[in-house]
């Protein structure tokens, strides 16, 4: 007997005439956490038992997981003996499921789109009227974390679908169907801008236009409750606009539909550091404090990030250990702000990775700082709001699991280090992040990395390793397209496969994505390089170092490739000289030394090289190394000659 495993709205289990089977509910909740790691990536393997109970019930509420699962499985193992099926099959250890023994909605999300884009759209809308798992007896935090991930999963598959199908859209019936699916959206993101105007035209198009300013109005009106705006509201309005989803006030749990709760995620804490200097003499110093402090009430009236006080605030900037009061005090961002010469710095930090994540340069000079004070807080405040919850969407994609988010962290550390040790040691903490969580595409698009960055320490033209980089850049991709990283990292894998112009393709949408995303534009500098575009090169790459002040060395070595190229050798030789660890550019200062005619220098690093990699052939490396224009490589050839190579 084939079975029906519903999982949006109510979890059940149906047989052949329609009717409920009766089933233990934690064994179909189960199914369902199985089932989607199955379709997600094949993950079809043995799932441990300790997982399963940790995932069903937290250990710190119930320290007797294990007797629980084994009562369940019990259970689950006597149903499934009276049905004369098997849908969960059960070893010593572990679990796994059997997805031929029952079909599921589920497997709707998966099907290829073979319909074309309308009736995919269709299909989608079918399955997501109601909310996936909206009810269910009994939850754990695992659980109501990986059940909101699912549904914020299944709302971006569904925004995909209708941006695919909305340009096919013709007849009544489609408009209808387009209609349909943005009010699903407007259901959870009533304040999306992009949905709002296809509702609008949908309405109009139906002659429905009062329909739709009351849809409007009704959820207008729900936000300005949710929102405190005894300040500016003006500046509020525009700040809110890029703020998406802020729907309801802040609380410790959200209902559910069925009366119980879903705890809801802590909001990220913000610090705005005021500039240093503000004793000094001058209009400027003198009034960059209350600047801020109008930055920071603007902030202050939204509930979808919560901001340290300025009294806090100019303590922390004022402390000799910043770093450890950040850390005390749980911030998630760090406004740091410098005033130069009639401007001022900001640059936005995500304190847990240390990664500057937007920076700017607001002019002063034409302003009256007195009377236009409150015009360049709003410019700041609304920048500052949609930067951080760009971040945020992309962060909260993983941070329920913070085993998976700790290992990223130490992943992320160590892949800035160009050495293999340190790579190797990287990919290790990618992997056990993925464990923890196999669809966190951070994890994905830094794992592609390392092997792009062995490929590169390595000099032996492994291609196998280009391949799992490419793998992995579009398993990243799938798992989140909002994500820049993804796509920078798949347009570094096509570089050196050699398809520069899918490269360049792949980096300027992870431009588009994240415009202030530093490393992605660094490495967009690097295909320029490659790409035989060595001015413009430089130009990206200062950019990225513009954004990322304190660069790392792979900006330098991209900056020394491209100075290289245009035969600026000097000012190659200085940027690597500025690197931490100069070793991984020992090839490429032999060659400038021997471009230079000092031969001195140039044996000293072509020896270097020899040391560590005995087997280096210039020809074996110029065949896989990717040069759109011959010159480039003839140029490179010839100075390793010089050099000894």
């Amino acid at each position: 007997m084939k079975l029906r495993l519903e999982s949006f709205g109510e979890l059940r289990l149906i047989d052949l005439a329609g009717q409920p089977v009766a089933f233990p509910e934690k064994g179909l909740l189960a199914i369902c956490y199985l089932l989607d790691r199955y379709l997600q990536n094949r993950a079809g393997s043995e799932y441990p038992r300790s997982a399963l109970a940790r995932f069903l019930w937290d250990s710190h509420d119930n320290p007797d997981i294990m007797a629980n699962l084994r009562k369940t499985i019990s259970r689950i193992q006597a149903r499934q003996t009276e049905l004369g099926t098997e849908l969960l099959i059960f070893t010593a250890t572990g679990v796994r499921i059997k997805p031929d023994a029952f079909v599921c909605d589920l497997f709707e999300l998966a099907k290829p789109d073979g319909g074309g884009a309308l009736e995919n759209l269709r299909r989608l809308v079918a399955v997501l009227r109601q909310d996936f798992l909206a009810v269910l007896a009994d939850q754990s935090v695992s659980t109501r974390q990986w059940i909101a991930g699912q549904r914020d999963r299944h709302m971006a598959i569904l925004v995909d679908a209708l941006k695919t199908a909305l340009p096919t859209a013709r007849s009544r019936e489609d408009i209808s169907l387009i209609k349909e699916a943005a009010l699903r959206i407007f259901r959870d993101a009533p304040d999306d801008e992009n949905i709002r105007r296809i509702l609008l035209e949908a309405y109009e198009s139906e002659g429905q236009l009062e329909n739709a300013r009351r849809l409007f109005e009704a959820s207008r009106h729900g936000l300005e409750s949710a929102l405190d705006i005894g300040l500016d509201v003006q500046a509020l309005r525009e700040v809110r606009k890029v703020f998406a989803g802020s729907q309801s006030p802040p609380s410790v749990m959200e209902p559910l539909s069925d009366g119980g709760s879903r705890v809801a995620r802590p909001l990220p804490r913000l610090v705005l550091l005021p500039p240093g200097g503000m004793d000094a003499a001058g209009a400027l110093p003198m009034l960059c404090g209350p600047l801020i402090e109008d930055v920071t009430i603007g902030l202050c009236a939204l509930n979808t990030v919560s901001v340290v006080a300025p009294h806090t605030a100019a303590r922390i900037a004022c402390h000799a250990d910043k770093a450890e009061l950040i850390l005390r005090h749980s911030i998630s961002y760090v406004l740091d702000t410098r005033l130069t010469d009639h401007a001022l710095f900001v640059q936005l930090i995500h304190a847990s990775g240390d990664e500057v994540i937007w920076a700017e340069r607001f002019s002063l000079e034409k302003y009256d700082l007195i009377s236009h004070r409150r015009d360049i807080a709003r410019r700041i405040a609304r920048e500052l709001a949609g930067q951080v919850h760009r971040h945020e969407t992309m962060r909260h994609s993983f941070e329920g699991n913070s085993a998976a988010y700790h290992s990223y962290l130490l992943g992320l550390r160590d892949v800035k280090r160009l050495s293999l040790p340190d790579i190797r040691r990287s990919r290790k903490a990618f992997r056990e992040a993925l464990q923890h969580s196999a669809h966190f595409a951070p994890a994905l698009s830094g794992l592609s990395r390392t092997f792009v960055v062995e490929w590169l320490l390595t000099a032996r033209g492994d291609r196998e390793l280009l391949g799992l980089a490419e793998d992995y850049a579009n398993r990243a991709i799938v798992a989140d397209p909002s994500l820049a990283a993804g796509f920078r990292e798949l347009g570094v894998a096509k570089l050196y496969l050699g398809d520069i112009d899918e490269s360049l393709l792949a980096l300027k949408l992870a431009e588009e994505l994240s415009p202030h995303y530093a490393d992605g534009i660094a490495s967009y500098a690097d295909t320029l390089v490659h790409a035989s575009r060595p001015a413009d090169a430089l130009i990206k790459i200062d950019r990225a170092i513009s954004l990322n002040p304190l660069s790392p060395t792979d900006y330098l070595w991209t900056a020394a490739g491209a100075n290289f190229a245009l035969g600026h050798y000097t000012e190659a030789l200085e940027q690597i000289s500025a690197m931490d660890d100069r070793t991984p550019a020992d090839r490429l200062s032999a060659a400038c030394w021997a471009m230079l005619g000092d031969m001195k220098n140039a044996r000293l690093y072509m020896r270097k090289v020899r040391a560590i990699y005995p087997d280096f052939d210039v020809d074996k490396w110029l065949s896989v190394v990717p040069f759109k224009e011959q010159w480039q490589k003839e140029q490179y050839r010839e100075a390793l000659r010089r050099a000894g190579f």
